[in-house]
């Protein structure tokens, strides 16, 4: 497994992560359904587990995933293995009054904190980062000093910023407060291309990329009438008008790729050497629930680079689409 460097942490981080959401399981806020439905511990422990067997040495979490179940599997999972492993979380969701709400406040960023390190089995996180906060509070919140009380207490090692849009990744830039940015970024989604990646390898700033599969419709796995169970994100985060739009569009890159229909795994291999063809990219973060999904997410690694005319087609493609232009669904 190849090792990137993190921005300007000297991290020296596994281009293939692994994003920890799916294994926290069933998650509902405010009666909204935020996570990927069942994920039997054994199922999620293997996962993990084999990852890191393969070479995998970054894990990406958040406090809210399954409630703190995705924190706990990887403590339980890694265990003693945490000195070869860097394990990145993200504070900030909460739930008040059964709706969904944003705490940027020193009490709930320190409280959470230590929440995390308990569920984590961990003395130190060694990236923490905030969860997608909007451009105000980016740019107004007191979040730097508090990141910074928290470094100063051993509590973490550096700090980050995850962010939905390229102007809540451009406030951050500009704030000049942080390590590193997590952006969604996949083929179809290349919109932090034209301002936010040149900038923050400027900068020197560390680059996560997440949703790399598209929930896996960049692995060919759907077809433009899938449905997804209720207590699956998909179900609302995919509906049936964006499943008919971007699905045929996945296709189209898949039939640019040259790889065959239904080799989901090739065009998975794909759309990772996609991504991490970009320099800005400091790792990617695809999820797994199982091992057999984690051998193929790392598989990815020992694939052939995309060649640049690929490459150039699928940005070409991206361009002169007014719909991908305007995308903005995902997490």
């Amino acid at each position: 497994m190849n090792c990137r460097t993190l921005g300007s942490t000297g991290l020296q981080v596994s281009e293939i992560g692994f994003g920890a959401w799916a294994i926290g399981g069933t998650s509902e806020a405010a009666g909204t359904h935020w996570g990927w439905g069942a994920a039997p511990e054994a199922d999620a422990i293997a996962a993990v587990q084999r990852a890191r067997e393969l070479g995998v040495n970054f894990f990406d979490t958040a406090d809210v995933y399954g409630n703190g179940r995705s924190e706990e599997i990887l403590g339980k999972a890694l265990g003693p293995e945490w000195k070869d492993v860097f394990v990145a979380s993200k504070v900030g969701n909460v739930i008040r009054h059964e709706r969904a709400a944003k705490d940027w406040s020193r009490e709930h960023l320190v409280r959470s904190c230590e929440a995390s390190l308990k569920r984590l089995k961990k003395d130190v996180i060694d990236l923490y980062q905030l969860h997608n906060p909007d451009v105000y509070d980016i740019r107004h919140a007191d979040w730097p000093e508090t990141m910074e009380l928290l470094q100063k207490h051993g509590k973490i090692r550096y700090y980050g910023v995850s962010v939905f849009l390229p102007e809540e990744a451009m406030a951050v830039l500009a704030r000049g407060k942080g390590y590193s940015i997590q952006l969604a970024y996949n083929p179809l989604r290349l919109e932090m291309e034209e301002q936010v990646l040149p900038l923050a390898q400027k900068k020197n700033l560390g680059i996560i990329a997440r949703v790399p599969l598209y929930y896996g419709i960049l692995a060919g796995k759907f077809r433009a009438d899938t449905t997804f169970p209720k207590d699956d994100h998909r179900s609302h985060t995919l509906p049936a008008p964006t499943m008919r739009e971007l699905v045929p569009r996945a296709e189209r890159l898949r039939e640019l790729a040259g790889i065959a229909s239904g080799d989901s795994n090739a065009f998975a291999q794909w759309s990772l050497k996609f991504i991490l063809s970009h320099p800005a990219i400091s790792t990617v973060i695809p999820g797994a629930r199982n091992a057999q999904q984690a051998e193929k997410n790392t598989s990815a690694a020992e694939s052939a680079p995309i060649p640049k005319e690929q490459a150039d087609a699928v940005r070409k493609l991206w361009r002169d689409d007014p719909y991908l232009r305007a995308l903005r669904t995902g997490l």
